[in-house]
């Protein structure tokens, strides 16, 4: 995945009707390739939720072969499927016992029975015998003696290919409601009053359907996140994203003792590499904030309404048109996957630039006991790779650093004018202060001490020269916008800091 990919969405978009900056887009895609968890904050009506949805439908199919071995399926009378990957399939069988068949051997056996397919009515040692008699398999011999398992297997395959292609839903957008006080409205339940149902939600039907289909994207859009607090409902999603360890959904006890699938829904669940999950989040006085526990582990990308945008929305405004969107992006849809799990792929120098850029905003936020851990340092890191693929020849470290700031370390700003405001002038130096970025080592080191100096002199507030709304005695401000270093970053300090000046209190979604 490279900057035409993101040059070829813009264009989808605009014919679509919907309209996206190319930075905007790369620094959305490059935070969801970084992280699998995304915020998006903004005015209400803002097209928040209309631009997940849009790169949603945009990257997914609409239609894919389904597997014969999700999860929790019963293959013939005596097997059911416990896990399974691009590899090979688990087999239990009701004394939960375990066998492992590798995909390519079903295959193969599935192929053999096709060609003739009077074979499905024999035993399965029948078939083996004239499987090992007429195919020439890679095998090892002994792997065929799991007949009694591979016969049904096979029928499971070639029922799988009559369906053909089957409508598979990749996106989902599920709205929060205000009085989700636990994660049953997320992962559902199992019925106090069947033992063999499990109350599936729309959000889990998604996440059983992406580990079904590992190659494929999916989006979990959770519209208007902060209707409650987040941890009631979202903390075992955050936990699953940051470990990767299995979901408890249910302990329920089959015949035998072992564990027992309910309506489809295994006893745990991991969360699937290739779901996503954005969150759209809404600031009035019906809203809950958000904790650093949840800011810290995602990307919080700020989508506001351009004056251009809003003159060429005046002059057409008519809506979007998805079925112009509809899959247009599917072919990019393992590229992206292969994106969001690969490693950073920075250069050795340009890892300097970064941690050089990390540390100094770690000192610097010290003082005010606001600094940040190895996660938020490593998220930094690998945005910072993703962004630079999808930028191209013209990608720029300060651009990626810039968004950065302004999405990983001042979303968590928040409180009254006398805690925040000494903050908000520390940060705004960083961001201003121009940097050293050739010479030799100790030049460029020193001219970071000395914007570390004045960050930390800034944060005291004693010297007027450093008030980012400060200005001259022409009128003109002290620290022009349009010479800053990171100007994302430093636009989103002034206006904090002008909310803080006027309410007494603000927070990054306020400001």
């Amino acid at each position: 995945m490279d900057k035409s990919v993101i040059e070829r969405c813009i264009d989808d978009f605009a014919q679509a009707g919907f309209e996206c900056e190319e930075e905007f887009l790369r620094r959305f895609v490059a935070s969801l390739a970084a992280k699998r968890f995304v915020i998006l904050t903004g005015l209400s009506g803002s097209g928040k939720t209309k631009l997940a949805q849009a790169f949603a439908k945009w990257i997914s199919p609409t239609q894919v072969r389904p597997d014969a071995f999700e999860k929790g399926v019963r293959i013939g009378n005596s097997y059911r499927v416990m896990d399974s990957d691009r590899i090979a399939v688990e087999f239990w069988n009701p004394d939960d016992e375990k066998v492992v068949l590798p995909r390519r051997l079903i295959d193969e056996w599935a192929d053999f029975i096709e060609l003739d397919p009077s074979l499905a009515s024999l035993p399965s040692q029948e078939i083996r015998s004239k499987f090992k008699e007429q195919c020439d398999t890679k095998f090892a011999k002994h792997a065929i003696f799991w007949d009694t398992h591979l016969k049904p297997a096979a029928l499971a395959v070639l029922e799988s290919r009559k369906a053909s292609q089957m409508s598979f839903r990749c996106h989902e957008v599920v709205a929060v409601g205000a009085d989700w006080t636990s994660n049953e409205q997320v992962l559902g339940y199992s019925d106090g009053l069947d033992r063999k149902r499990y109350v599936r939600t729309k959000a889990l039907d998604l996440i059983l359907n992406a580990a079904a289909s590992p190659d494929v994207p999916h989006v979990l859009i959770l519209d208007e996140m902060n209707l409650s607090h987040v941890e009631r409902y979202f903390a075992d999603l955050l936990s699953a994203i940051e470990s990767g360890e299995p979901m408890h959904l249910h302990g329920d006890e089959g015949d035998g003792g072992g564990t027992e699938i309910r309506s489809g829904v295994p006893p745990r669940l991991k969360l699937p590499e290739n779901l996503f999950i954005i969150g759209t989040v809404n600031v009035d006085e019906t809203t809950y904030m958000f904790s650093p526990k949840v800011l810290d582990r995602a990307n919080v990308l700020e989508f506001r309404v351009t004056e251009k945008a809003l003159q060429n929305f005046l002059g057409s405004p008519s809506g979007i048109d998805d079925s112009l969107i509809e899959a247009k992006g599917a072919a990019h849809a393992s590229s992206f996957l292969k994106l969001a799990r690969s490693d950073h792929g920075l250069t050795p120098d340009e890892l300097v630039s970064v941690n050089r850029e990390i540390l100094l905003f770690f000192k610097a936020l010290q003082p005010a006991g606001i600094e940040f851990g190895f996660r938020v340092a490593k998220e930094i890191v690998s945005f910072v790779g993703q962004h630079k693929r999808l930028a191209g020849d013209a990608w720029s470290l300060r651009t990626a650093l810039d968004a950065q700031v302004v999405q990983k370390l001042l979303p968590k700003l928040h409180g009254a004018r006398h805690k925040l405001e000494p903050i908000l002038w520390s940060f705004a130096l960083l961001c201003h202060s121009p940097r050293v970025e050739s010479g030799d080592a100790e030049e460029v080191n020193n001219g970071f001490q000395a914007i570390l100096t004045r960050a930390l002199s800034a944060f005291e507030m004693n010297d007027n020269a450093f008030d980012p709304l400060g200005t001259r005695g022409n009128g003109e401000r002290v620290l022009l916008p349009a010479e800053a270093h990171f100007p994302l970053s430093f636009d989103k300090v002034v206006r904090m800091l002008a909310s803080v000046r006027m309410n007494g209190f603000t927070s990054f979604a306020e400001g």
